[in-house]
């Protein structure tokens, strides 16, 4: 909406460990706060081919609740998602946003 020429075009960047913990943290904060009872309410009507069904943690629990994968192998394949989701941002905002100055966050 800005011309960059008028404007200071700022990337944050947080630390990569840092990130993948709090993701690690979120997780397990969600599943805390109900995700898993979510899942199950979707079970029975789940479809894999509805774009909601893509939702990071959505297939891995549901996964978790057919028999596939335990609580735990669920919760590491969902994070692990997580962390390659935000790992495709950072190569995203590295090819498209190259004028615009990166901050590192501690």
């Amino acid at each position: 909406l800005l011309p960059l020429s008028q404007v200071e075009a700022l990337v944050l960047a947080p630390d990569v460990a840092w990130l993948n913990a709090r993701i690690d943290r979120r997780f397990e904060e969600m599943l805390t706060q109900g995700a898993l009872t979510e899942a199950q309410a979707n079970l029975h009507g789940w479809n894999p081919k509805r774009p909601s069904s893509k939702a990071i943690g959505g297939p891995e629990l549901i996964a978790h609740l057919r028999g596939e994968l335990t609580l735990d192998e669920a919760t590491e394949a969902a994070t692990l998602a997580s962390r390659q989701y935000a790992k495709r941002q950072r190569t995203w905002f590295r090819s498209n946003m190259k004028a615009w100055r990166q901050l590192s966050l501690p």
